[in-house]
């Protein structure tokens, strides 16, 4: 019997039942594999998290997460060293998973998880979603899960959905809106990611206006609706410091970052970047992942100039690369690189120029398909090779996408936990790190109730563990950027704890700790921690604070 003909109006997916059905009949197995790899990573990001010892990095980034929760002004009263999208999702992770180190790596995974199936949402647009599935395995297999709660994991899913809603613009308009907003969301997440971000979006608008004469009202449309969602995080953040007396803080803050770790103003920093992309000079990228990303960029270089050379030469030919979505996924695979011009290396690679992956495989296929029967044996063995090599060095191996691997001893026997520190629930330390930080705990816990606290080390962990309140609004000593005066006029009145990494004399204070960092602590140099707190303190009486005396706490 003939089923009876659909009028226009209905449609094959009328009702909750039907459309439940065709949202689940458009997964595949790639689909459920692509997955499956974004929660392995999120799995090993946990672990990650709960064995990692880089104080340094989680520890800053864990302290303005704390003090932006505990309702610290962005700026004038806590450092933001990246981005103040990315502090404040962490310090939601503090209100969801608690005061601890491990609860800023949670995040940080879901998010890089998030990467990936974003990831393979770009590229399914463009090529097989077998294909798709190929490119974010390798990406996976490049850089499994995350080795610093750093804003690069943030700012890149971002800029993805950006991409995502920037693309599906014909639909309908509300899509510029939201690819604007999440560009906004994305500078935020890390301030000095605009000079990859934006530029590749520029370009697509300006080709969008200038090429398609016909659609220039669309083009206009397009534009200023872009503009307006960029807007409105933008001018909510900054009218946000205006109102509260933070935009100096934020200028001045941000000019001294630029100057002291980025150098972007710096010849010699960029001649190093391009030094380092093209493998003439070592970096923290020099080893088999470094050199892939070596090979994507000239792939992604490639394809744009092969497409020009094609248009000025009047090819008839059409090519599977001249779409406005490849050359949109190659423009942010190409700005991508720039995420990583004042440090050369692998994380902030695959947070700005992964998509490259999906065009590498994209090219990879089209040459397979046309070539010869011993060409493609060859192939397929390197790849299959790649992938060896690749998941030989997944895990518990240093590479420049994991500095500081995993010990299956530590993780599975050795490790042990402790119920002092607060900020250590869930982390699985190793006993010489855990009777380092408990020995410091017990030191200065008499001294709670009656002292600042002051750090001249790189050890912010040491800085925190206590909660003692804080007289710098970052972990770590920056001139010009703390009350120097204060600072000195409590210290002569013998109310502050001091942590150091070399000896010192001040009247009125004695040596109450003196220890070498161990060697699993990065960033310390193997030295020795001093701490120095006021002789014959009385602890009785909590420290007042005021108005005109207000602490980070």
């Amino acid at each position: 019997m003939d089923l009876p003909e659909l009028s226009s109006k209905e449609s094959p997916c009328a009702g909750y039942r039907q459309r439940a059905y065709c949202f689940f009949s458009r997964f595949n197995i790639f689909d459920l594999l692509v997955i499956i790899i974004c929660m392995a990573s999120f799995g090993f990001s946990l672990i990650e998290s709960m064995v990692n010892t880089d104080n340094q990095h989680w520890g800053g980034v864990y302290l303005q997460a704390l003090d932006i929760k505990r309702g610290a002004m962005p700026h004038s009263e806590v450092m933001i060293f990246h981005g103040y999208i990315h502090t404040l999702i962490q310090s939601v992770a503090l209100i969801l998973f608690g005061e601890r180190l491990t609860s800023v790596g949670m995040i940080t995974g879901l998010f890089y998880s998030f990467t990936l199936f974003l990831s393979y949402r770009i590229f399914s647009g463009f090529m097989k979603k077998s294909l798709a599935f190929i490119a974010v395995l390798l990406i996976f297999l490049i850089h499994p899960y995350i080795i610093y709660p750093y804003p690069n994991y943030f700012a890149y899913p971002f800029q993805l959905l950006a991409l995502i809603f920037f693309l599906r613009y014909p639909e309908q308009h509300l899509n510029s809106l939201l690819a604007g907003f999440f560009l906004g969301l994305s500078v935020l997440a890390r301030y000095s990611a605009v000079m990859a971000v934006l530029p590749p979006f520029i370009i697509l608008l300006l080709w969008d206006l200038f090429a398609m004469k016909e659609e220039r009202k669309n083009a206009i449309n397009k534009i200023v609706t872009v503009i307006c969602g960029f807007l409105v995080p933008l001018t909510s953040f900054f009218l946000y410091l205006f109102v509260n007396s933070a935009l100096d803080d934020f200028y001045n803050q941000n000019k001294m970052l630029i100057a002291i770790l980025g150098k972007v103003s710096d010849a010699d920093t960029w001649l190093n970047f391009l030094a380092s992309a093209f493998q003439v000079v070592p970096s923290y990228a020099s080893d088999l992942r470094g050199k892939l990303f070596t090979l994507i960029l000239i792939v992604c270089l490639f394809i744009p100039v092969r497409e020009i050379i094609r248009k000025i030469s009047g090819g008839i030919t059409k090519s599977v690369y001249a779409r406005y979505d490849v050359i949109a996924v190659c423009l942010l695979a190409v700005f991508g690189y720039l995420n990583s011009v004042h440090v050369y290396e692998t994380f902030r690679l695959v947070n700005g120029a992964s998509l490259g992956v999906g065009l590498c495989v994209l090219v990879f296929y089209n040459i397979f398909k046309n070539a010869g029967k011993k060409i493609k044996y060859i192939m397929l063995s390197l790849i299959m090779l790649l992938f060896l090599l690749l998941s030989s060095s997944l895990l518990f191996s240093r590479t420049t996408s994991s500095y500081y691997p995993w010990s299956m001893n530590i993780l599975l026997r050795d490790g042990v936990t402790n119920k002092t520190i607060g900020m250590f629930k869930g982390k699985i330390l190793t006993k010489e790190y855990n009777d380092f930080y408990q020995e410091i705990f017990n030191a200065i816990a008499p001294y709670k109730n009656c002292c600042y606290i002051l750090n001249y080390t790189q050890d912010v962990i040491a800085f925190l563990v206590n909660d003692l309140p804080r007289l710098q609004i970052s972990g770590v000593h920056f001139p010009g950027i703390d009350d120097l005066s204060k600072q000195e006029k409590l210290i002569h009145q013998n109310k502050v704890v001091i942590l150091s990494f070399i000896k010192l004399d001040l009247p009125g204070y004695s040596l109450i700790l003196a220890r070498r960092w161990p060697e699993e602590i990065p960033w310390m140099g193997g030295g020795y921690l001093f701490i120095y707190a006021p002789k014959l303190q009385s602890c009785d009486k909590k420290i007042l604070t005021n108005d005109n005396d207000k602490l980070i706490k």
